[in-house]
């Protein structure tokens, strides 16, 4: 398919949703849960996204003008609420984005905030481990779960009838999560598996060792989110309580419901399910002073399971708040995005001298990670390909892109984005995030215009200021040396003046929610189930 039908076919696509800003629909204000006046603060208010702040003029070409209904209440215990309808949709999602990450552990206790969150997902006291599970695939529905550096999401979709169940659960595990040793115990013993898996998988080890030496001295991005191997042997009960008491309740989350439901009664079943939830002692992040990086950083890893050298590239980069975030988002999509990006067309088109290139932000609060990850071709010389690489950063920051490469980076990015929220779970999950991290949700409607309002000068310029050599981290993966083998093939090269080279190391990435078996107790009643047929869809857990 052409990018010309592509972009047809994602907008009539949005159209047909109503998220469009043409014929977008405008549900009217819902009014509070009859027989008990609200607070004023719990009265939905429609949020208009705003024109970006220092926008320059438009560009030749407008990108897709974005309507996501955006309705916002705040209830009594802090819980901040964002509503988002669509009369059309056969489904409903419901996300709750809780402000706690991997960022908020203290030194020594690493991997807590992914115990937690295994905890959260596996059940609470008055649903059974698994039944949490059972409750929405007997449904037809889906369940999502993932922690990052500064958030931590749980989410389900289910057909529309049956949005009550999705917010008792919801309200259920946030009031009454199950802290038992039992099901502790059991958690920590998945996350170790887990941590050995992910650990010993080709190239598992690369990544955590770049993000180690990308944020050396700065303790919330530099540990590993997995857990030190160590701190989970020695993990205890009272660290998953004291982190669970610190950054889980009501004014410490955000709850997002998109698809199929009424606004005026989703709020009321919000108010009927989370009303009685206590507020927590919130424990803000406390941020530490972030180490200038002066000379280049440099590691190698020796990989048992890899059968091919690979080499990651990483800076640390300003948040994703920063002015230059959509810029450098942009040369992201200039270098890897696609087989005519600019490393992808050399490496893997033109030289063959690489498998895959994929290059991203990470998107976080604090400090970014900007990354590039090339898996070699057998036979590449690591030396040369690094060569490759720095030859094109340097060009893109030199001269800039042309006015027709940045149009189809743009083209890219915003299909890529448009087509990353066509499903309820995924409008959902985007309004919690916007809301916790930017304030508003309905800043995601004006995302796409922040993209397009990049310049070329500005791309130049990010590149110039942030991905330059003394500020860039290098890990070599190679395979594991073969007896009687010369050493893996390097061309020579000479690193900036000041580089440092570390040893290998070790460290994280996602994990999934792990499996157990908790006590149920008396509870409130569960909502029951409305008799409309669903369809059959098989559960998936992140």
């Amino acid at each position: 398919m052409s990018r010309t039908l592509l972009r047809g076919a994602l907008t009539a696509g949005l159209a047909a949703l109503g998220l469009l800003s043409a014929g977008a629909p405008r549900p009217a204000v819902a009014a509070p849960p009859s027989g008990k006046p609200a607070p004023v603060a719990a009265r939905p208010r429609r949020a208009a996204a705003a024109a970006p702040k220092g926008a320059a003029a438009a560009p030749a070409e407008a990108p897709i003008a974005l309507a996501i209904p955006v309705e916002r209440a705040t209830l009594q215990n802090g819980l901040r609420v964002v509503l988002s309808p669509d009369e059309s949709s056969p489904t409903v999602a419901v996300a709750v984005t809780y402000d706690a990450g991997s960022r908020d552990e203290p030194s020594g206790r690493s991997g807590v905030a992914r115990l937690v969150m295994g905890m959260m997902a596996r059940g609470s006291r008055n649903v059974a481990a698994g039944e949490h599970l059972r409750l929405v695939a007997e449904r037809g529905g889906e369940l999502h779960a993932e922690t990052e550096l500064d958030r931590t999401t749980y989410a389900e979709t289910l057909p529309a009838n049956e949005l009550a169940l999705a917010l008792w659960l919801e309200a259920d595990r946030m009031r009454s999560l199950d802290l038992s040793a039992q099901g502790f115990e059991a958690q920590r013993r998945d996350a170790q598996e887990r941590r050995g898996a992910i650990l010993g998988a080709a190239y598992g080890q690369g990544g955590i060792r770049l993000r180690q030496l990308a944020f050396q001295g700065y303790w919330p991005h530099e540990h590993p989110a997995l857990g030190d191997a160590d701190d989970l042997a020695g993990a205890e009960l009272s660290w998953a309580r004291d982190f669970h008491a610190a950054h889980y309740g009501p004014n410490r989350a955000v709850l997002a419901i998109a698809g199929g439901f009424d606004a005026g009664e989703a709020l009321e079943l919000v108010h009927r399910y989370f009303d009685g939830i206590p507020a927590v002692s919130a424990a803000p992040f406390k941020d530490v002073p972030f180490p200038e990086q002066t000379s280049q950083r440099t590691g190698v890893v020796r990989d048992s399971a890899a059968r091919a050298p690979a080499i990651l590239y990483g800076w640390a980069v300003p948040p994703r708040a920063h002015a230059d975030h959509h810029a450098l988002s942009l040369a992201a999509f200039l270098l890897g995005a696609g087989d005519s990006s600019r490393l992808e067309a050399l490496l893997v088109g033109d030289k063959a001298v690489a498998r895959s290139v994929r290059v991203a932000m990470g998107g976080h609060r604090g400090p970014d990670l900007f990354s590039i990850d090339v898996r070699l071709a057998e036979d590449a010389r690591v030396g040369d390909v690094e060569k490759l690489i720095e030859g094109e950063i340097r060009s893109l920051g030199a001269a800039g892109p042309p006015p027709a490469e940045l149009t189809k980076a743009r083209r890219l990015l915003q299909s890529a984005f448009v087509s990353g929220l066509a499903g309820a779970s995924a409008r959902a999950r985007a309004l919690a995030e916007h809301e916790l991290l930017f304030g508003d949700a309905a800043h995601l409607n004006g995302e796409l215009a922040r993209y397009f309002a990049v310049t070329r000068e500005d791309v130049q310029r990010v590149v110039r200021d942030h991905l330059g050599p003394t500020r860039r981290t290098i890990v070599e993966i190679y395979p594991p040396t073969i007896p009687g083998a010369a050493p893996p093939p390097r061309a020579p090269r000479r690193a900036p003046a000041g580089a440092q080279r570390a040893a290998p190391g070790k460290g994280q990435e996602k994990a999934a929610p792990g499996k157990g078996e908790a006590k149920p107790r008396g509870a409130a009643a569960r909502p029951a189930a409305k008799k409309k047929p669903a369809k059959t869809a098989k559960p998936r857990k992140k």
